[in-house]
């Protein structure tokens, strides 16, 4: 289902980025998406007290956060199904 892969997405965000789902009236999900076309901003989208520990762990959160971006894809049929989600985190 379309609408738990966004979901998903929307924790796993949470957790890249230590915000919440909403805040001040501003969906996470669309922040993460207005903030996410650089490289270098990609960077700043991630909690810096995980992201800054090590340059393994920054490449791998960024690798999670592109999984979280297609979990979040504006359109539902183009978000991946939650098994193929789980093989993309497997491979992290």
């Amino acid at each position: 289902m379309a609408g738990n892969v966004y979901s998903f997405g929307v924790i796993l965000l949470e957790l890249l980025t230590g915000r919440p789902a909403v805040s001040e009236g501003r969906e996470l999900a669309k922040w993460v998406q207005s903030h996410s076309s650089h490289q270098e901003q990609s960077n700043n989208i991630l909690d810096l007290r995980v992201s800054k520990t090590s340059n393994v762990t920054t490449k791998q959160m960024l690798r999670a956060l592109s999984i979280a971006l297609a979990c979040i894809n504006i359109s539902p049929g183009a978000r991946p199904k939650m098994k193929t989600v789980l093989r993309m985190l497997t491979r992290l």
